[in-house]
């Protein structure tokens, strides 16, 4: 897979943080690196906020379509944020790293797979 361009990286280091998304419970940004870019995420996922993290997330490939999501600044999250990550790393050429204690509580009681585990169904 070829990787996406963006016009700041160059010569392998970050050159720049850019913020993503904010709200009042939550921000996203994107360090552009030479490797895949890393995204973090801080403060609280829930359900006013999880489909917005998802388009965010989305629109990240766009500046690099690999990335790492560093999740370990979330104090908060229910299971529709956890949906969210999960479908975002199931689409494909992320990681989700950092996971805090309590949410990867959540997806053990929940059912949903840890990040980059096969989640049982036949072609995963």
């Amino acid at each position: 897979m070829t990787r996406a361009l963006h016009p700041l990286r160059e010569s392998g280091d970050t050159l720049a943080e850019h913020l993503l998304h904010v709200d009042p419970l939550l921000r996203v940004t994107c360090a552009v690196r030479s490797g895949p870019s890393l995204v973090r995420i801080v403060g609280e996922i829930d359900r006013s906020n999880g489909a917005e993290l998802l388009r965010t997330l989305e629109q990240a490939r766009r500046i690099d379509d690999e990335l790492v999501v560093d999740v370990g600044g979330v104090s908060f999250t229910d299971v529709s944020g956890v949906r969210a990550l999960a479908a975002f790393a199931g689409a494909g050429r992320a990681v989700v790293r950092d996971v805090p204690h309590q949410m990867g509580r959540l997806m053990r009681l929940a059912g949903i797979p840890a990040f980059g585990e096969p989640d049982g169904r036949s072609g995963a």
